[in-house]
């Protein structure tokens, strides 16, 4: 569509799955959005030779990589992303992240391209309204403890039409349907947001949730997840990593 047009379309439901920037969720709740960015990442794509494997994801759980997540490493495109988050100051963690990596891998090449990403999205998880329902990044549902949003953002959507359809069937409220299929995913979001605040103490707390035991039972949860989903249906799955 041209930019320099616009068009009014009327709908009895909307979805709303336009990101954290979303305009939906501005327009129903302006009270989430803050005037300051609440969380911001930093890639620097690197072109060049790297003493890394490049069909693996490296994910770096050290504060000060990162401090409310992990930092990241990956092959995309034939340059290595090297990229981390913070709530501030988040140049001068990507600056320290990218140095360590440099010497650690016996980087050489260049940086050819940073790319920065910020939000002032302010508020927790919210479904929106009425007939108005949010879903992935713009219903808030970025799990930081499990570093991952994809697949709350994929079953959100599809339990979002999922209540539209059983709406316009059973006359009830999309909304409250839609909160109705959500609650086990809302309520192991908020579980794992006071993990994360846990987890994220110190470097202490870090490591015991990163011991070998730890990741050893985690692996065999994973290793059973596994098994049980291929007979599960996609919107009773089980999230990985659990």
């Amino acid at each position: 569509m041209n930019e320099d047009r616009q068009s009014q379309v009327k709908a009895n439901y909307l979805i709303g799955a336009d990101g954290s920037l979303s305009t939906v969720r501005r327009k129903l709740q302006p009270q989430d959005y803050g005037m300051k960015a609440s969380q911001a990442t930093i890639n620097y794509y690197f072109a060049g030779k790297a003493e890394l494997d490049a069909n693996t994801l490296y994910m770096f759980y050290k504060k000060e990589f990162c401090p409310s997540m992990f930092a990241w490493v990956y092959l995309k495109d034939n340059n290595w992303v090297i990229g981390t988050g913070a709530n501030e100051n988040v140049a001068q963690y990507a600056e320290r992240f990218y140095n360590y990596v440099q010497k650690k891998y016996r980087l050489s090449g260049e940086i050819v391209r940073r790319e920065g990403f910020a939000s002032t999205l302010q508020g927790g998880a919210y479904l929106g309204e009425g007939n108005v329902l949010l879903s992935g990044d713009s219903a808030g549902l970025i799990d930081e403890y499990r570093g991952m949003g994809m697949d709350n953002a994929a079953l959100s959507g599809r339990l979002a039409v999922k209540a539209v359809v059983e709406a316009k069937s059973s006359q009830r409220s999309a909304i409250e349907i839609y909160q109705r299929l959500m609650k086990k995913s809302i309520n192991r979001f908020k579980t794992n947001e006071k993990r994360q605040s846990s987890r994220y103490a110190s470097n202490k707390t870090l490591e015991q949730s990163l011991s070998r035991i730890n990741l050893l039972r985690g692996g065999l949860k994973m290793i059973v997840a596994n098994q049980i989903n291929r007979l599960l249906p996609s919107d009773k799955l089980i999230f990985l990593p659990i």
